[in-house]
C-alpha cells in the first residue's frame, strides 16, 4: 500500500508538472515536449528569464528606495510627535510624578494633594503653596497655606490617644523630613515656573522648525521618483521586454498559440 501511495504521488506530481509545462509552452504535445523544438523552448525560457531578471532588479531597487522614504517619513513623524508631547507637557504639566506621601498629604512633582477627613481630595499647585512644620504635645502638624490664604492643618499623632490606640503614630523626624521635601519641591516648582515662558518659546520654535523641515523626506521621495523614471527608461530593460515579446510571437507563429510572458 505504501508503494502504491508513493507511486500515486509521483504520478500526480508528474502530471501537475506536465500541465504547468504545457501551459508555459502551449500548442501540440510535440511543441511542448518534443526534442525537435527544444531550442525554441530554451529561447523562450531565456527571454522570459532575462525580462524577469530586469523586472526583479527594478522592483528591488524601487522597494529599497520606498523603504528609505517610509523610514524618513516615520522618523519625521516621530520627531514631530515627541516635540508636540514636550510642548503639551509644558503647557499643561499635570500633577507630575509622585514624590512622597505622609498621612493625608501626597506630594507630586507639581502639586500637593490633600485628603480630607470627609474623604474628598484637594490639589494645590506647589508654586502657590506655603508649608511649615510645628511640633505638638500630642500631634505634630504640617500647615499648608494656599495663595488665597486658606489654611489646611495635617495632623500626625505621636502619642497614643485613649480613644483610638490603633491610630498610626508618626515620628517627628519623619514629619520634619516630609515637610522639607515639600518645601524643596515648592522651590523647584517656582524655578520651573520662572523658566517656563522661555522654555515654551523654545519648544514652540522647535516644533515649527520640525514642521517646516521636510528635507530628508523630500530627498527620499525625489530619489524614489528618479529611480522609477530611470527604470522606466532603461534601454536594457526595454530590450529584454522586446526580446521576450519577439520570442512569444515566434512561438505563436510556430504553434498558433501565444505563450504567457
Amino acid at each position: 500500500m505504501v508503494v502504491i501511495g508513493i507511486g500515486l504521488i509521483v504520478v500526480l506530481g508528474g502530471g501537475a508538472w506536465a500541465a504547468r509545462h504545457w501551459a508555459r509552452y502551449p500548442g501540440a504535445w510535440g511543441f511542448a515536449f518534443g526534442r525537435g523544438h527544444r531550442e525554441r523552448r530554451r529561447a523562450l525560457a531565456a527571454a522570459r528569464g532575462a525580462a524577469r531578471a530586469w523586472a526583479r532588479r527594478s522592483e528591488q531597487d524601487e522597494s529599497w528606495a520606498g523603504r528609505e522614504l517610509a523610514r524618513a517619513e516615520a522618523e519625521r513623524e516621530q520627531r514631530l510627535a515627541d516635540a508636540a508631547r514636550h510642548l503639551a507637557a509644558l503647557r499643561a504639566p499635570g500633577p507630575g510624578r509622585r514624590l512622597d506621601a505622609l498621612g493625608e498629604l501626597t506630594l507630586f512633582r507639581h502639586r500637593l494633594v490633600i485628603r480630607t477627613s470627609a474623604g474628598t481630595t484637594r490639589a494645590i499647585g506647589l508654586a502657590d503653596l506655603e508649608v511649615r512644620f510645628e511640633p505638638g504635645r500630642l500631634n505634630h502638624s504640617v500647615y499648608c497655606v494656599d495663595a488665597t490664604g486658606r489654611v489646611h492643618r495635617a495632623r500626625y499623632p505621636h502619642s497614643p490617644p485613649a480613644t483610638d490606640p490603633d491610630e498610626p503614630r508618626y515620628d517627628e523626624d519623619r514629619v520634619r523630613d516630609f515637610t522639607v521635601t515639600v518645601q524643596n519641591a515648592i522651590a523647584e516648582e517656582r524655578s520651573f515656573r520662572a523658566r517656563l515662558p522661555g522654555r515654551l518659546k523654545e519648544a514652540e520654535a522647535e516644533l515649527a522648525e520640525l514642521r517646516a523641515d521636510t528635507g530628508a523626506v523630500d530627498t527620499a521621495r525625489e530619489r524614489l521618483a528618479r529611480l522609477r523614471e530611470l527604470n522606466r527608461r532603461d534601454p536594457r530593460r526595454e530590450a529584454a521586454r522586446a526580446a521576450l515579446e519577439e520570442a512569444r510571437e515566434d512561438w505563436r507563429k510556430l504553434t498558433g498559440r501565444l505563450p504567457p510572458g
